[in-house]
């Protein structure tokens, strides 16, 4: 196939919206029904897909084409890089290839060894716990608070009742295991309370993992951490760039951080751990981890455009806010006091006493009328693989899971959208 065959190709694809960019959750739990999965592929309004300037894009593309970096070399990903760096004002930065693979070494680098806990939010994407396993550790869940964010009440009761602190190490009384990393994230563009929780891992030792996969450009208005983005006040964060997130490439992480040396090591282990730029001389067990220039040139696109996503995803926030809020049985979740949210999704929570429907019968009400919605996860106590793993007065977590309900939010979101989405949830209530 030429180049250009390929860039007509491309474009065709970024032009049908519908063959590439909307991101489907897994349902087949909720209904397996035939006709609710056809009704769901013909979604007019969907839930969270990419805002992408073609020319822009196409631009980056060829250029990647053209040259023949399109793997792991190219000028789009120290560029790309640089211009995380500078938005979040931190120290270091190193593409990989997604946010899973970003918290696998961050996690890797931070200390982990096999055998030992590592404290983690049930309330979560499974791929922020999963990594703990790769390194042979095992996760210790945590509820959540109001913010959906692990709950600093319940981190340091834990720590204080559960484990023993001695010689500077948190042991679990009940495994005997050792806790030296501790797992935040930061759920929904929403912020966990970072000062709080720095707190609590300064006191017992821990390292502290920023999962800012979610909340890439949310940040503190106020505070100790005034200025501080999501993922740069811990020892080191990760970020992610899949489809549904506020700017993508397509796949892809980043991990930051202002500890130079730490993200410098997760580069070195994201290209197999090659010693020798030249000759193949690895001296540790590495990984095939690293960002795509293809990738990158989508990124380097995409970041110049985060604040005014930001801008348009606010700006909707509020027009539901104003409407959802005057029904009974309805809120939209706000956000923490204090921070400037990204916005990335918004969570409604839907009590079936008063709106006369539970979270998942609306989600089917308006799939029905081709709007895309989506449960939050599954808490991952319960799920399958961390069943046996030991999970903390989880309360909060299991009240939000049974009513949250995430509607379209996408950087692209019409008015127009989000006056259909207002209307049919209005009328389901009537």
């Amino acid at each position: 196939m030429s180049t250009e065959e390929i860039k007509d190709k491309i474009q065709k694809k970024i032009d049908n919206k519908k063959t590439i960019l909307y991101i489907l959750p897994n349902i087949e739990d909720l209904d397996t029904n035939k006709s609710f999965l056809s009704q769901l592929r013909n979604i007019n309004i969907p839930l969270s897909v990419p805002n992408l300037n073609k020319k822009e894009i196409l631009k980056n593309l060829e250029e990647c084409l053209e040259s023949g970096w399109v793997s792991t070399g190219g000028r789009f990903i120290p560029e790309f890089e640089e211009k995380v760096i500078k938005y979040l004002k931190v120290k270091n930065a190193a593409g990989v290839q997604s946010g899973t693979a970003g918290l696998h070494m961050a996690l890797q680098v931070l200390g982990v060894n096999r055998d030992e806990e590592v404290i983690a939010p049930t309330l979560t994407f499974i791929a922020a716990v999963n990594p703990i396993t790769y390194l042979g550790a095992n996760p210790v869940f945590i509820d959540c608070d109001d913010s959906l964010c692990m709950d600093p009440i319940k981190l340091e009761k834990f720590c204080s009742e559960e484990c023993d602190f001695i010689d500077g190490l948190l042991i679990n009384k009940k495994t005997k295991r050792k806790i030296r990393v501790l797992v935040i994230v930061h759920v929904f563009g929403n912020m966990a309370d970072m000062e709080k929780i720095i707190d609590i891992a300064k006191k017992y030792n821990l390292k502290v993992l920023e999962d800012a996969t979610e909340a890439l450009g949310t940040y503190y208005t106020e505070g100790r951490y005034k200025g501080k983005f999501a993922g740069t006040m811990g020892d080191i964060g990760v970020l992610s760039f899949n489809a549904n997130k506020i700017i993508t490439t397509g796949g892809g992480g980043m991990v930051v951080g202002d500890n130079y040396d730490l993200v410098e090591k997760v580069r070195f282990l994201s290209s197999q751990a090659k010693k020798d730029p030249l000759y193949f001389i690895h001296d540790e067990i590495g990984y095939n981890y690293r960002m795509l220039n293809l990738q990158a040139a989508l990124g380097t696109s995409q970041i110049d455009e985060l604040e005014s996503f930001i801008e348009t995803k606010t700006k909707n926030y509020y027009l539901y806010r104003e409407e959802l809020n005057k029904i009974e049985g309805l809120q939209l979740l706000t956000f923490r006091k204090g921070i400037r949210p990204n916005y990335w999704f918004y969570s409604l929570v839907v009590d079936k006493k008063k709106y006369g429907l539970n979270k998942d019968e609306l989600l089917k009400k308006l799939v029905s009328e081709n709007i895309q919605t989506r449960p939050i996860w599954g808490l991952i106590h319960q799920q399958k693989p961390y069943q046996k793993c030991q999970a903390y007065q989880i309360e909060k977590a299991l009240w939000y899971y049974e009513k949250v309900l995430n509607i379209p939010c996408s950087s692209n979101l019409t008015e127009e959208e989000v006056d259909i989405v207002l209307k049919k949830i209005k009328e389901f209530k009537d």
